[in-house]
């Protein structure tokens, strides 16, 4: 969005970014290095293509900003790697710490690059929300993340 006489404006630097154009699509596969805002991790670069979300240890999260999940969904899918004993991704709404929808446990796969893909049941995900994927676990980088997606709550 351009102002009136053509230039670019300014936007002042904050936790909440400009306006979103449209909400994000959860029921379609996104890449886990979609985010509005993240805590602790990094990125580098995927043996299956892309980018991966990487680096990421215990309270670390990522938020992703006006999820549409419309009616409802029933499961979460999340594509996974770890060298370690893995953690868990906690799918919450509004923040870090908010309503928790979704436990997914994150298993060793024997390496950062070999990727498995874990299904978790959901409640509680309804409308338009901000969501947080927050990481836990014990010990150092606890595993990678390559994508997510939720699936339908039947009707």
């Amino acid at each position: 969005m351009y102002n009136p006489d053509g230039s670019i404006p300014t936007i002042e630097m904050s936790t909440l970014g400009p306006p979103q154009l449209g909400a994000l699509d959860p029921y379609a596969r996104v890449e886990a290095e979609t985010m509005a805002w993240s805590v602790g991790i990094e990125t580098e670069v995927c043996s299956e293509g892309g980018m991966s979300v990487a680096y990421i240890n215990d309270g670390d999260y990522i938020k992703v900003r006006g999820v549409d999940f419309q009616s409802g969904a029933s499961s979460l899918s999340v594509r996974v790697a770890s060298n370690t004993g893995g953690g868990t991704i906690e799918a919450r709404l509004n923040n870090e710490t908010g309503t928790l929808i979704s436990t997914c446990s994150v298993p060793g796969t024997g390496g950062w690059q070999v990727w498995t893909t874990v299904t978790c049941p959901v409640t509680g995900a309804i409308g338009i929300e901000d969501l947080f994927f927050r990481f836990v676990g014990g010990g150092d980088y606890l595993f990678n993340f390559n994508w997510w997606q939720f699936e339908h709550a039947e009707l």
